[in-house]
């Protein structure tokens, strides 16, 4: 059975809080899971990227940011089965502001980016007892997102480490947009065996560009869903919607509708 879940928002916790919404899980992000545990104490739980504003490529690895502590901290509070993070970036530095990952330090030759994307994922498989997702990014033209979108530079660190991947929808719209081919030309370019988890929201327009805009879905949406969900096994789908009550939970119902079928 595919567990549906929601990632932690006020919207959603409203809807827990008054039992509104039945759900298998809720994906917390690492610095928000101690407020998380000590609200639900009982709820399953997914931990997603256990840092913000953090690389896998800094110099500095594991160490920077206390990443290794700090990662396998919030593992052990939010109890989760297995840990995802995004596969980035291709600087040191990042902070994020209009819906994206901006590049603070230098853009890194790709060769330096994959070995580093590489090793720290190695590193975390040797410290974390449970599997690995990583999540494809929505490419944004701010030096942080280059290489790591490209379907092969994911297989590559696939492959090389053994993890699995965290497949969100919206992120490959907004790439294939800005690669200039359509969504499914993209889809059919990625390992699907690999997809154990995705993640589900619309994205939006900004300046004539797709944006990962966490926005309701659409029917469009659901058939691309439906269409991914033919070609893979994920043991997981997370809707990433964090706005109107009546939109979580209709959306949620026709997830988990389209998951019974």
């Amino acid at each position: 059975m595919i567990q549906l879940g929601m990632t932690d928002c006020p919207a959603v916790r409203q809807l827990l809080d008054a039992n509104q919404l039945e759900m298998d899980y809720l994906e917390v992000h690492g610095p928000f899971v101690e407020d998380a545990r000590a609200t639900f104490p009982e709820m399953p739980m997914l931990l997603h990227n256990a840092l913000y504003q953090w690389s896998l490529t800094h110099k500095d690895g594991l160490e920077n940011k206390d990443a290794a502590n700090i990662t396998q901290q919030s593992l052990a509070l939010a109890r989760s089965p297995w840990y995802s993070l995004h596969l980035g970036f291709s600087v040191e530095e990042v902070d994020f502001y209009n819906e994206a990952m901006q590049g603070l330090s230098p853009l890194q030759p790709r060769e330096l980016v994959l070995e580093r994307c590489i090793t720290r994922l190695k590193q975390l498989k040797s410290l974390l007892p449970v599997p690995i997702l990583i999540e494809n990014l929505d490419y944004n033209p701010t030096q942080a997102y280059e290489y790591v979108c490209e379907p092969a530079f994911i297989t590559q660190v696939l492959e090389d480490t053994g993890t699995w991947l965290l497949f969100d929808l919206a992120h490959a719209r907004v790439t294939a947009h800005s690669f200039g081919i359509s969504v499914e030309d993209y889809i059919a370019q990625l390992p699907l065996e690999k997809v154990r988890q995705i993640h589900l929201n619309r994205p939006g327009w900004r300046e004539g560009r797709l944006v990962d805009s966490h926005l309701a879905l659409e029917e469009e949406d659901y058939l691309l869903f439906e269409q991914l969900l033919s070609r893979c096994q994920p043991w997981s789908v997370t809707l990433e919607y964090n706005q109107d009550q009546d939109n979580i939970r209709s959306q949620f119902n026709l997830l988990r509708e389209i998951l019974k079928r």
